[in-house]
């Protein structure tokens, strides 16, 4: 592996071989400086050595997928996505189930719809449930939407849908605006004419369904949005990709005001190109990014997942690259008040051997890699969201293919027919409790007794 060109893009570079899934270093060399950057290839998944508190495979007659999932208390969860009602049926549709402590389903919607339409993201409300998701008519093409359920699962009025002329959007991020007044949205728009020219766009939506403003963001040749987090202050902090120039793209991290206005906007190129994916902020106002690079020595198949802190201002403090014998992305994470990540990442098999899973990867507060855990499901699996469980567990969603389908030959993803993938949720154990031994009182006696 030649490792050469990296020296242009980080200061300092080390390659580890990461061959335990827990933390076997003592801690006090933790405290000591920690590299800037660190390139680990990651070990073979060793599936069944990482325990789950609790894992479902939730499947119909048709594909049945999930995309978000929504913790209720620390035995109930909803779950969202899109179905599709049988192996003959090309329509994508919105689909929502809610499991009870035994991990059954309490109710569920399958919407019958005529036109595509999906859940990307689901939020809790006080009076039940709000989506947003993609829709695809005959007419205006593709946009998204927004759509609301009571608490046991009853439609409560139409979607509300938003397109944008002359291109279609596709649905990113969905987070409660600030101030309590609705809900912000960040959408993909790729111009019609010509998919290579794309900017991300953001929405605050009333809780009545209006559109209040809307920001466009042209920054670059082309970029994207991939998600918006609120921050401490009252403020955004959105996420995504820009690119520079030519076929290089940077990672973009944005500072919004209430309004969408930007505050500060700083890129980090990494490799041929970049995209962070999600952000989120720490307690002591850092920031955590995640996202996936294109190496230099790329081989049109193996991406590197890619993980930084930042300090409030977007400086990096420290980043870790993820390579292997699959290709890496980090799609989402949770970060706790005690400075830990858990950081989602998808490992997709590049050829038929190899097995598609999802890994979490926990870190230490500087940056040292904590655990590693093996997760996965039938074929081809792959999990869109990280979220915390209100018990302390690591709740991941997504979907598996479960079974083979007719004629199918070989087990490579893009040869599965969609009727073959189920939905799929698991809960990681919660974490240990943790001290960070590197925060002491200043009024401490440096003197041990």
């Amino acid at each position: 592996m030649d490792l050469k060109p990296l020296k242009y893009i980080i200061f300092t570079c080390s390659l580890i071989f990461l061959s335990a899934p827990s933390w076997a270093q003592a801690m006090d060399a933790e405290c000591f400086a920690q590299p800037a950057a660190e390139i680990t290839k990651l070990r073979l998944p060793e599936f069944g050595s990482s325990p789950n508190s609790w894992d479902i495979v939730y499947a119909q007659d048709g594909m049945d997928v999930f995309s978000d999932i929504l913790p209720l208390d620390p035995v109930t969860v909803v779950a969202a996505g899109a179905y599709t009602k049988d192996k003959e049926d090309k329509t994508y549709h919105p689909l929502i189930v809610k499991f009870d402590e035994k991990l059954r389903p309490v109710w569920e919607i399958r919407e019958q719809t005529t036109e595509n339409r999906t859940i990307y993201r689901i939020l809790k409300t006080k009076t039940g449930f709000t989506v947003l998701g993609d829709i695809t008519t005959d007419e205006k093409g593709g946009g998204v939407y927004i759509a609301s359920y009571t608490e046991d699962g009853k439609t409560k009025g139409k979607p509300l849908p938003v397109y944008e002329a002359g291109g279609h959007l596709d649905a990113k991020a969905f987070i409660p605006a600030q101030d309590g007044g609705g809900y912000i949205i960040v959408a993909q728009y790729t111009d019609a004419s010509d998919s290579q020219k794309q900017h991300g766009i953001l929405y605050k939506i009333s809780n009545a369904g209006k559109i209040v403003w809307k920001r466009t963001y042209q920054t670059g040749q082309s970029n994207s949005l991939n998600n918006i987090q609120a921050m401490q202050d009252g403020n955004y902090i959105a996420s995504g990709q820009i690119v520079l120039e030519g076929t290089k793209s940077a990672g973009w991290l944005l500072r919004l005001d209430q309004s969408g206005a930007i505050q500060w906007q700083r890129t980090y190129p990494r490799g041929q190109s970049a995209s962070i994916l999600t952000t989120l902020q720490t307690k002591d106002g850092d920031f955590i990014v995640a996202g996936k690079s294109r190496p230099f020595d790329y081989d049109g198949t193996h991406l590197s997942a890619w993980v930084m802190k930042t300090d409030s201002a977007g400086g990096p403090l420290w980043q870790r690259y993820f390579r292997g014998d699959y290709s890496y992305e980090a799609a989402d994470m949770v970060v706790y008040e005690d400075g830990r990540a858990s950081v989602l990442l998808n490992a997709g098999g590049t050829f038929g051997d190899n097995r598609s899973h999802a890994r979490i990867i926990t870190f230490s507060p500087q940056g040292k890699i904590m655990h590693l855990e093996d997760f996965t499901e039938g074929q081809n699996a792959f999990a869109h969201r990280l979220v915390a469980g209100l018990g302390g567990e690591r709740i991941l969603t997504g979907y598996a293919q479960t079974s083979f389908g007719d004629n199918q030959e070989g087990n490579e993803g893009a040869l599965a027919p969609e009727y073959t993938f189920d939905g799929w949720v698991l809960a990681a154990p919660p974490l240990d409790l943790f001290e960070d031994p590197c925060i002491s009182s200043p009024k401490m006696s440096p003197l041990l007794p």
